[in-house]
């Protein structure tokens, strides 16, 4: 019996020294409209079925933060809080009622395609992010459906 405890002690003392670190990560997004339109971001799931809208007036910034436990370093993807996966998303200026859809990791949807995105940013734990929505995507917008 005491030749099993001395096994089974140190055994315990092992495992529960041996917990997991989890770490937090957060990541801040910022949208600014700089047209002078109204602008509209509909996130929308795999089954086109509308999530969340964030409306955005002209000249105005809107932000969205997340936070996660997970890895020691990284970026949390753009609205990854949902209780759905945000397969497409909508840019619609409301005063001429066009539109930029985004899929597949294009526009808003990958973090690589933010104004101020560095490689460096996925070594950090705290990262915050801007999205300029302006001229460029305005010129390329079309009449939306």
């Amino acid at each position: 019996m005491k030749k099993l405890l001395f096994i089974l002690i140190p055994l315990f003392i092992t495992v529960s020294c041996d917990s997991q670190v989890d770490y937090l990560i957060t990541t801040e997004y910022l949208y600014k409209n700089s047209t002078a339109s109204k602008v509209n971001i509909a996130l929308y799931d795999e089954n086109s079925i509308l999530i969340k809208t964030i409306a955005i007036n002209s000249q105005q910034t809107e932000m969205e933060s997340f936070t996660s436990d997970g890895p020691e370093n990284g970026i949390i993807r753009p609205f990854s809080n949902n209780s759905a996966v945000v397969a497409k998303v909508i840019l619609k200026f409301e005063s001429t009622n066009k539109c930029i859809t985004y899929i597949n990791n294009q526009g808003l949807l990958d973090y690589k395609n933010y104004d101020n995105y560095d490689d460096s940013m996925v070594d950090k734990n705290e990262n915050t992010l801007y999205f300029d929505i302006g001229s460029e995507e305005e010129n390329s917008s079309v009449n939306c459906n």
